[in-house]
């Protein structure tokens, strides 16, 4: 289902994809542009013959479809409609289609999303918005080799910053203590031009991606997690199922 907005201007500086069921808070992410994947599980497909089943389907549908109109209506008061999909099922094929043809800044996922290795090959942030989101406290996670850039454009958007610069442990520590030293300095070189000319706590730590992020998260108790993509779908995978914060990828 697809549903076009021909008002051309946008109202901020990015362009966001949202993949949701439910309404979202967007503010403060300078997003101009909306295009909506309103997306609904239902059970598997049905034959052709399956006439009664069929038609109970498509009413048990109509309600959803209604809920996704309503989305789209409190969207359009705030940003630039590009669009909207109403998808059942195969939400991966949908989600690659749409940011193939929009290439968005931004991804928001309003609700459960498989992260794949696909998916961080695409230039565009993603943002899994829980129901706690803000930028009031920010923590950044940092591995050697990321994208200093993008980090750097994507953290001053905090209130309050922490960089989190995490160095992996290398073992047996006695082959490795010179490459953990050269990794060390690395780190901290690319944090200083991260936070170059922002008010940012800096923390260098060694240890495991997944148990630092769990250890300082709640320490510090931030408003949205930032994590570099470099630290491997598989990682982010784990950091998002076991913390309850909302998590910007970039």
């Amino acid at each position: 289902m697809g549903r076009g907005n021909e008002k051309g201007l946008r109202r901020g500086r990015m362009r966001a994809v949202v993949f949701t069921d439910r309404e979202l808070d967007l503010e403060g992410l300078g997003i101009g542009e909306v295009y909506l994947i309103f997306a609904k599980g239902v059970k598997g497909g049905i034959t052709v013959s399956e006439i009664s089943e069929s038609v109970g389907l498509a009413q048990s549908k109509m309600p959803l479809l209604r809920r996704a109109e309503e989305i789209i209506e409190k969207l359009e008061k705030k940003y630039d409609v590009l669009g909207m999909s109403v998808v059942f099922k195969d939400y991966e094929d949908e989600i690659e289609s749409v940011l193939e043809a929009y290439k968005p800044d931004i991804l928001v996922a309003g609700r459960y999303m498989p992260i794949t290795r696909k998916m961080l090959e695409h230039e565009c942030a993603m943002l899994f918005h829980r129901e706690r989101f803000g930028l009031e406290r920010v923590l950044y996670v940092h591995c050697p080799g990321g994208n200093l850039e993008r980090a750097r454009n994507w953290i001053k958007i905090g209130k309050e910053i922490t960089v989190l610069g995490i160095v992996e442990p290398m073992l047996p520590p006695e082959t490795y203590a010179k490459k953990m030293k050269e990794c060390q300095e690395m780190i901290q070189k690319e944090i200083e031009h991260i936070s170059k000319d922002l008010a940012v706590k800096k923390i260098v730590t060694v240890g495991g991606v997944v148990e630092e992020v769990k250890k300082f998260a709640a320490k510090l108790d931030p408003s949205v997690l930032i994590l570099s993509r470099n630290i491997g779908v598989e990682k982010v995978r784990e950091i998002l199922e076991k913390t309850e914060k909302s998590v910007l990828v970039v």
